[in-house]
Order: structure tokens, then sequence, then C-alpha cells
């Protein structure tokens, strides 16, 4: 790997750790609560009490920065959770099977994969209403593809190696090869697919909640945030900014650290 390729996954480290620290922080502690309205305070610039301002109700930005990071990062979470989980085991046995099996799955997982993700998302949310763990559900079975190709075409190429056929004389059952033989070898390519679905899934809850999809008021995520601050973009930016640079933080964090995934597991 190329001293840059170094450089840019220390820099992604750094930003990731800067960004997850955060969040912690805001899991455990915020300045103010994060829904407490002050009307006074409406649209007040950046100063000592507030260093990020406050938005047109007159709540603290900073509080809801923190506390909408941690909803952000829930819900990230729990869809690559669903979808890493799902794909891994779908792709594992179509993968290592083969045949008329992996034909019909994978042939119904293309389907899946063919609609665009976000408007699947849309369509699913729709008919289950706006919420945070609806938005978790949908884009979790809307993830369950992606991770389902990538396993799959890792275990078609572990499966022929010498490891692989030698448990199966030494008699090892087809579970115990799957997930204890091929499984952590395939560690490589599925911590670079976990990032960018990390990645993915943060830009899909922002959407998504920007549309009023997502979270629902008066909780707070960074989505949400800027949904709640596009009229006041002109008298208020800073209700934008925080929540707006912080996205591009950490999608840039993740995308930097996952580049190296890529390079490992894909050359």
């Amino acid at each position: 790997m190329g001293k840059e390729k170094n450089i840019n996954y220390r820099l992604g480290q750094i930003l990731v750790c800067a960004v997850v620290l955060f969040v912690l922080i805001g899991c455990f502690y915020t300045p103010y609560d994060p829904n407490e309205m002050n009307g006074s305070l409406q649209n007040s610039a950046p100063g000592l009490a507030h260093p990020f301002g406050t938005d047109h109700f007159g709540r603290d930005v900073l509080s809801r920065v923190m506390k909408g990071a941690g909803t952000t990062f829930f819900v990230g979470l729990c869809t690559v959770a669903i979808g890493a989980a799902a794909g891994t085991l779908l792709g594992a046995v179509t993968g290592y099977y083969g045949g008329l099996f992996d034909e019909i799955l994978m042939r119904l997982n293309d389907g899946l994969a063919s609609f665009p993700s976000i408007l699947l998302a849309l369509v699913i949310v729709s008919i289950s209403g706006p919420g945070k763990y609806q938005i978790i559900l949908a884009l979790g079975i809307v993830f369950i593809p992606s991770f389902a190709r990538v396993v799959r075409s890792e275990y078609i190429i572990q499966k022929q190696m010498d490891y692989v056929k030698n448990a199966k004389l030494m008699g090892a059952s087809d579970a115990r090869i799957l997930f204890v033989h091929i499984l952590p070898n395939t560690r490589t390519i599925l911590r670079s697919a976990i990032t960018i679905g990390f990645n993915n899934a943060v830009l899909a809850e922002a959407g998504m909640s920007y549309l009023s999809l997502g979270v629902q008021p008066p909780d707070a995520s960074l989505g949400r945030m800027l949904a709640e601050a596009q009229s006041y973009l002109f008298s208020a930016p800073w209700s934008a900014l925080a929540p707006g640079i912080l996205i591009v933080v950490t999608v840039l964090g993740f995308g930097l650290i996952s580049e190296r995934g890529e390079a490992y597991g894909g050359g």
C-alpha cells in the first residue's frame, strides 16, 4: 500500500475517532436539554453560552447536534447490523452451495437490488409509516443485497481453497465450514463492506429524515435538523452548518478508512 493510502487511512481514523468521541459524549451529556425551547433566544448567533447558536425555537444547536448525531449513528449501526447479518447468511449459503438454490436466491436478490435503494426504502416507509424504527427496518432490508453479493463472491473463491477441502475430508459439517472456517477469512472484504454500508446508512437517514420520513420531531437527527434549518439558511445559517459539517466529516472519515479495505480485498 502506497504512502498516500496510509496517510488517507490515518486521516480517516482521526476523523472517525473525533466524531465517535463527540457522539459518545452526547449520549451522556449535553450542555442543555436538546428539546428545551426559549422564545427569547430564537436564532441567536453563536456565543459563549451557545457555541453553535440557537435555532428558530431557541433550542441550543450544539446540544441538538450532539443528540442528533447519536440518533443518526444508532440508525446507521442498526441498519448495517440487519443488512450485514441477513446478507452474510444469504451470501454464504448461496456462494457455498451454488446450483439451482444459488440461482433462485440470487435472482431474487438481484431483483431487489435492481431498485434504487432510496426509492425502495421510501416505498417501505410509505407503507409502514415514518419513524426511527421504521427507517431502520426499511434501510436494513435495502442493504441486504449489497452484502449478499460481496459475501457470495468471497465464498465462491474460498470454498476452492485447500483448507476447506481438508476440513471436508476431516468430516467437518457444512455449518462449521461456513461459519468457523470460511467466514473469518472474509473479514477484510466484509469490514470494508460494513464501513461503506455505514456511510451509506448515514446519508440515507439524513436524506429520509430531511424528507420527514425518518426521525420525527421533536427528536433530533442530523437530517431532521437540516430540514428544520432550510427556511433559515440566510437568517441563521449556523442551524444548518453544524449538522451539515458533521455529516461531511463522518462520511469522509469512513470513506477514507474503507479505501484500505478495498485495497486489500479487491486489489
